[in-house]
């Protein structure tokens, strides 16, 4: 169990996963329900959520915990911090700010206040 919780795509994976089975489960045991706008409103609003989340908590690590420490690290270690740490963590900063945004004007349009949203009056 814990080689398994060791891996983060593992990790990723199975949460999906466990997240998958627990809405079809409920949607059994409910009787089903339309997939109506309220539904997806709902799925674009938490989307846009943990996006947002993982976008914010890696701005703070890079203003708060990185940039800060790298005077104190020393310097025969300095390389696998720019060449293995920050392009992982900078790939999942770009995608979680291009998701946030995306979703964000998903659930503005599926609650019909886009043309609102794009505008400046």
């Amino acid at each position: 169990m814990s080689n398994f919780l060791s891996s983060l795509p593992k990790t990723i994976h199975a949460s999906l996963a466990l997240g998958i089975l627990l809405f079809l489960g409920l949607f059994y045991l409910n009787g089903g329900f339309a997939f109506d706008t309220l539904f997806w409103s709902w799925l674009a609003r938490f989307t846009h959520v943990i996006v947002a989340i993982m976008w914010i908590g890696l701005l703070w690590y890079f203003n708060f915990v990185q940039i800060p420490n790298m005077s104190n690290i020393p310097d025969e270690q300095k390389p696998a911090i720019s060449k293995v740490i920050a392009p992982a963590a900078l790939f999942y900063f770009r995608w979680a700010a291009a998701f946030t945004i995306v979703s964000g004007f998903i659930l503005a349009h599926l609650n019909g206040y886009l043309h609102d949203a794009m505008t400046l009056s």
